[in-house]
């Protein structure tokens, strides 16, 4: 750690100096600029992990799937939301391709026509969510994918109405 401290303080003091009106020559020799780049590199994850990359988790039936959220505001949104609490939706089986559940609140949509595959978490109206485990074709906005979706979902999703919870939680692939 002292280390660290030196090198950080060696390029403040670098920056300082090369502000300065005079120029005075600096030299940095390769161990420096090894150093450096360490510590760069470390204020990088940090950097990285305080800003918190979420993952949609979602309980049911004993199973936990985890879901990378879409680069959308609708996901965002979503993601604002969940920040504060979890939410468990009541979901049931819809055209034996999703389930749908009424989200306790309205989210920005953003749709185009898109055909869904398994382990699609979409946003439908603004104020429904489906877990798709088939295809269907619709103007939907997708917010998340479920990791390593296949052909089981439906089963690990069960039969009939499931309770689902939503939250977020910090990325361990990250």
């Amino acid at each position: 750690m002292g280390k660290v401290v030196s090198v950080f303080m060696s390029v403040l003091l670098m920056l300082g100096v090369s502000s300065c009106s005079h120029q005075i020559p600096v030299s940095i020799n390769e161990t420096s600029r090894t150093e450096i780049s360490k510590v760069e590199s470390s204020l990088e994850v940090s950097e990285e992990n305080s800003n918190g990359i979420y993952v949609l988790k979602i309980e049911t039936n004993g199973n936990v799937f985890y879901a990378d959220f879409e680069d959308n505001s609708s996901a965002e949104a979503l993601k604002e939301k969940l920040n504060s609490s979890s939410v468990t939706l009541n979901m049931h089986d819809y055209g034996n391709f999703e389930k749908v559940g009424e989200l306790p609140f309205s989210l920005v949509r953003n749709d185009e026509y898109i055909t869904t595959s398994s382990g699609d978490v979409i946003l439908y109206q603004g104020n429904q969510l489906t877990i798709y485990y088939d295809i269907n074709s619709w103007n939907f906005t997708r917010v998340a994918k479920i990791r390593n979706a296949d052909s089981t979902l439906k089963d690990k999703l069960g039969e009939g109405n499931i309770f689902v919870t939503l939250s977020l939680e910090q990325d361990k692939n990250v």
